[in-house]
This record gives C-alpha cells, sequence and structure tokens, in this order.
C-alpha cells in the first residue's frame, strides 16, 4: 500500500523532513487585502504500508465534510496498492485550478545544510532545533514537477498575488490587473498527477480577498545591500553593465518584499572588515586630486543608482558610513585618481579626525548636498558617522561625528547603537537600537525611534536567523506597530561573506559561518543562477509581518488606535513588547484574521 499524503498548512510552519504529521496543525483558508501576496504551504511525502488519512488525524475531518456537518479540510491523502516502486515514479506533475489559480506561484521548499544553527548562551526556547542539519529556507520554482519523497516530509509554497502592481525582477515594475478583476473569495486547488495523467492527490485551501487595499508601507525599512557581494559572487567587474543588471534585479526584489530605503555606497562600506583589510571597491561616487591637493567629484554613477532604485520603488536613501565601524577611528576606503593614476587615497592608515581626512570633507560633503538636491532626495536621504559605536567608542564617536556635522544640518544623522549614553549626551540625535535595547530609549521618548536586530539578538526578541520558528520572524510587524517605530533596520540583504569579510562564502553550502554569523543572519535572498535572486522562507515571512503592520495601520484609519492594541492584545498576559509576546503562530494568524474581520466588516458599513 502507497499513500500519496500532502496537508495544507500555514506560512509560519518550518517543516523538517522528520516531523510527525499530528504536529502540523491543518489549515482550511487564507484571506488577505489588495496590495498583499498571501502564501500558504502544502506539506507532502509518500508513505509505504500505511494510511495517511487515520494516521494523521483526517479521516475523522473527512467524515464530517461528508456530512456537512462541519467546514473542514479537504480530504488530502491518495492510497494506490502496488508490490514495489521505485523513488522516479513518485515525480508528479503539479497543477493549479480555480479563481485565484492565475495569480498563484507555486515554489518548492529546499532543505538548506545549517551546521552553526544558534550562538551558544541564550536562555530561551524558541529555536527549532540547536542542532546542525538540514532546515528548510529556500524557494525554487519547480518547473511543473515536483517528487514526493518516501518517509520524508517535503513542502510547496504558494503564493497568491494580490497585489495592484507586479514587480519585474529584470528591473522595473509592469502594469498588472487591478485587484477588481480577482474574486473575493474562491477555492484554489493544487492537483498532483502522474506523468500519465492520473491525478494521485489533490487539496483545496479556500483563498479570501477583501477588497480594499493596503495602505503604502509608511516606515523606513532597510536591508543592507551589498554590491560587492553580487560582484563577487558571480565573478564580474563592479559596476560593468552585467554587474549592473544584476544590481537591479537584488535591488527589485528587495522594493516588492517591503524595502523603502537603500543602503548608498558613496564610498566602499567600511562595514564587516577586518583592520587592514579590505573588500572590493564599490564606490559611486568618482573622484580626482588636482595638483593643488584640491578634490573634484563624479557623480555619474551615483546618478545612475537614484535613477535604478526609483525604478524599483524605492525613494529613500541612506548614504554608507562615512567612518569606520565600532568607534569611528579610521576612515573608509576611497580611491581616487591622483597624476593620472588611480590608487587608494584613504583607508586604515588614514585617522577619522587627521592625514587631510576633514580637508577632503570639507569639499566631498557640500558637493555630495548639492548633488543630493539635483537629483530631488535631499529630503529623503539620511547620514551615518559609525556602525554600533559602545560606550567607550563615545569620545571618538563625538570627534568623527563633529567633522560632518556643520555641512549635513539638514540631514538627518542617524546609527544603530544600543547605548543611551549616545542619546542623552547628544551624540546621536537619531539613535537606532538593538530591539533588546530598546526599552531605555523608549523611556526617554526618542522621536521617530527606529530599531534593528543582528546576531546579537539571541534571547527573547524577534530575529530571523534559519533555526528559529518563523513566528519569531513575524511578531516584528505587530510590534512595530504597538511601539510606533519609524524604521526598521538589518544589516544584511545579501551578505555573502564571513565576519570582517575574511573570506568570501557560497550561501547555498554555508548559511552561517563558524566565523561569527548563526544560519541565516547575513542574508536574506540566494544569488540564483542567471544572476536572479532566490527567496527564502524568510523574506516572505517578514514580508508578511511588514504587510501585518499596513493592515494596522489600515485599520487605525478606520477606527482608531485603541481599537487596533485591543484587537492586539487579546490572548496576552502582559502588554506586547518585544521581550514579551505569544510564542505562537496561531496565536499570530488568529490576531492577523482578527484585524481582517474588523477592516471588512467596518468596510461593510460604507
Amino acid at each position: 500500500m502507497v499513500a500519496y499524503c500532502v496537508i495544507p498548512v500555514s506560512s509560519l510552519e518550518k517543516i523538517l523532513p522528520g516531523d510527525d504529521a499530528r504536529s502540523l496543525t491543518p489549515i482550511r483558508d487564507v484571506s488577505g487585502l489588495a496590495g498583499e501576496t498571501v502564501s500558504f504551504q502544502l506539506a507532502y511525502r509518500v508513505e509505504h504500508d500505511r494510511r495517511c488519512d487515520a494516521d494523521f488525524g483526517l479521516a475523522d475531518a473527512r467524515d464530517e465534510d461528508r456530512s456537512g456537518a462541519d467546514d473542514r479540510v479537504p480530504l488530502t491523502v491518495a492510497s494506490t496498492e502496488v508490490a514495489s516502486r521505485c523513488v522516479n515514479e513518485f515525480v508528479t506533475r503539479v497543477s493549479l485550478r480555480g479563481m485565484f489559480a492565475e495569480y498563484a506561484h507555486v515554489r518548492v521548499v529546499r532543505d538548506v545544510p545549517v551546521d552553526f544553527p544558534c550562538y551558544p548562551g541564550h536562555t530561551d526556547d524558541m529555536y527549532l532545533s540547536e542542532q546542525p542539519g538540514l532546515y528548510p529556507d529556500l524557494l525554487q520554482d519547480t518547473n511543473g514537477w515536483v517528487s514526493f519523497m518516501p518517509d520524508q516530509w517535503r513542502s510547496l509554497w504558494i503564493d497568491i498575488d494580490l497585489s495592484i502592481t507586479d514587480h519585474n525582477l529584470d528591473g522595473g515594475i509592469d502594469d498588472a490587473k487591478t485587484p477588481s478583476t480577482i474574486a473575493d473569495r474562491g477555492e484554489l486547488t493544487i492537483s498532483f498527477a502522474t506523468e500519465d495523467g492520473t491525478i494521485v492527490q489533490e487539496s483545496s485551501v479556500m483563498i479570501t480577498r477583501i477588497p480594499t487595499s493596503l495602505p503604502a508601507l509608511t516606515i523606513a525599512h532597510t536591508e543592507w545591500f551589498h554590491a560587492d557581494c553580487l560582484a563577487q559572487y558571480y565573478g564580474v567587474p563592479v559596476w560593468s553593465e552585467e554587474h549592473w543588471r544584476i544590481v537591479e534585479r537584488f535591488v527589485a526584489l528587495a522594493a516588492k518584499r517591503g524595502v523603502t530605503m537603500i543602503y548608498t555606497p558613496l564610498f566602499t562600506p567600511p562595514l564587516d572588515t577586518q583592520i587592514g583589510g579590505e573588500r572590493p571597491t564599490t564606490q559611486l561616487v568618482g573622484v580626482t586630486q588636482a595638483d593643488d591637493d584640491s578634490w573634484s567629484f563624479d557623480f555619474t554613477r551615483l546618478e545612475r543608482w537614484v535613477a535604478m532604485c526609483k525604478r524599483a520603488g524605492i525613494h529613500r536613501f541612506e548614504m554608507s558610513h562615512l567612518f569606520t565601524q565600532w568607534g569611528a577611528e579610521y576612515c573608509p576606503k576611497i580611491v581616487a585618481t591622483v597624476d593620472g593614476v588611480e590608487r587608494k587615497v584613504f583607508g586604515w592608515n588614514t585617522s577619522a579626525t587627521g592625514d587631510g581626512y576633514p580637508e577632503f570633507l570639507a569639499e566631498f560633503l557640500p558637493a555630495l548636498d548639492r548633488e543630493l538636491r539635483r537629483l530631488g532626495i535631499a529630503d529623503s536621504t539620511v547620514f551615518h558617522v559609525s556602525d554600533e559605536p559602545t560606550e567607550a567608542n563615545l569620545n571618538s564617536y563625538l570627534a568623527a561625528k563633529a567633522v560632518v556635522a556643520p555641512y549635513l544640518a539638514d540631514y538627518p544623522i542617524m546609527d544603530a547603537l544600543s547605548h543611551v549614553e549616545f542619546y542623552n549626551s547628544g551624540a546621536c540625535e537619531h539613535p537606532i537600537p538593538a530591539d533588546n535595547a530598546i526599552e531605555p530609549f523608549v523611556a526617554v521618548g526618542v522621536k521617530d525611534l527606529w530599531t534593528y536586530y543582528c546576531c546579537a539578538q539571541t534571547t527573547d526578541v524577534p530575529n530571523r536567523f534559519i533555526a528559529m520558528p518563523s513566528y519569531r520572524n513575524r511578531i516584528l510587524g505587530f510590534l512595530l506597530y504597538v511601539y510606533d517605530l519609524a524604521g526598521f533596520l538589518h544589516w544584511g540583504f545579501n551578505f555573502y561573506n564571513t565576519e570582517r569579510s575574511r573570506r568570501a562564502m557560497n550561501p547555498y553550502t554555508e548559511t552561517g559561518t563558524p566565523e561569527g554569523f548563526a544560519a541565516g543572519d547575513a542574508f536574506l535572498v540566494y544569488p540564483g543562477p542567471g544572476g536572479k535572486p532566490e527567496e527564502s522562507i524568510r523574506i516572505m515571512v517578514l514580508e508578511e509581518a511588514l504587510n501585518d503592520l499596513r493592515a494596522c495601520r489600515l485599520l487605525e484609519s478606520l477606527t482608531d488606535r485603541d481599537h487596533v492594541v485591543s484587537i492586539l492584545s487579546e490572548g496576552c498576559k502582559e502588554p506586547l513588547m518585544f521581550a514579551h509576546y505569544p510564542h505562537s503562530a496561531a496565536w499570530l494568524l488568529d490576531r492577523r484574521d482578527a484585524i481582517n474581520t474588523a477592516i471588512a466588516e467596518h468596510i461593510k458599513q460604507f
């Protein structure tokens, strides 16, 4: 006896090959608003010598469906008697039908190797496991075929795009059908058929589209973009035409998934670089030093960068850091043409406040200011001094900031830092604390506060390591709303190096490295074939979190903030905080359904 087993589950499941199906919670419907992508999964495997429906508790649901007494999950098991069967006979063609079929995108969830799942010393239990192994993360197109694996769970990731426009990963935005062409409610059926056309399994999920659009994402959201890693991985010269094409595809995907601000490499970013080491030169600004030691600047590449980002839908910009990480003691690597020869003029061997760098900035920053105004982005640009300074770096940070502040009076200067002394002393008017250090900044009333997380946020608070359950990623949206934050920052959209860039890595084989990054910390997307990005479960769940935020904002506009907060507070033993929230995917899904229901009920009145 062979049984093809299929169970529709939520997007917040991470299904490991050896999971017990009894731990999977079947779903029967998915709802969303115009302007968002809704997702769910189909867990599947083939079983020998057993009936899946009885073993996995689905027989009762089948019987109740037949009686009409309850709207349960459709029967998701088919059995076939065979003596023996080769594995390749379990290859099936996937097809979709129903009102939403043309808006659906099916991908296979691939397991990736994780040899560094988490950091030692964390004190919570919010990890799938602390052991190395294969974990689900990578999403890849199926080309229409899916292989059932005997006695091992796999899953399909299914998106239904309810957005008004469709982003083209080759760059730009294409027109698409408006939401009015999509039925408000309909069943999506996924069929699995053998090569001869025999259907061996089907599963259906009801899709509900609430006929009102999500508002635009208003917070600043940046996932630091690393152009050098793309040139390095694909083996193309930096800022060659092929590099530009690859970069644009990745930027367009970032914008599609909710990035609203782009990290812009004026000069090679002084981030995650070993002292004395270098990352590939990626500066957008051409620099020339004249015989009288004056400087001139070519902003042609910067202009192209801005135009590319705008095409993708990004209209906010953050300039790369003007000083080195962890204390602002040195200069970023800057290459210039001197006496007709291109050479490095600033770097680890030059002081942040000496060696001619202040004089260079005195010419560069006013010229950059004029260019940003000419490009029309001055009002949507922020600057950074140094990333993650500590209390021990306060004096060097203040000295560096004093060099640039006179030229940046019209721009926000903000940095990721988690010591409130920087704010209290006036050293940084726009701090971005980590989510495990945010409470002191909330207490002193920082205006337009942002937050971030990275490798150090390992206990209790939201994060998105591959070994973490997806609810720990998605809770971010509700928390951004409850705290009324103005922005979110993460350092790694596509960082494909080890810590401090000691060496390049292949993210398909090294999702994390013992040199410093737990699996998934450094990137959200994989560098796919042909210079096109491949997505992860984590970027899709992050988009869902941002859509949760947008839905909360919409409901607030229809009712009031207290009403939204009261809905989010149901089922909570204490007020929602970054360190205190229900550790439950079911709670998250239930609260989003409640938000959707409240929106639908309100719009029916008009």
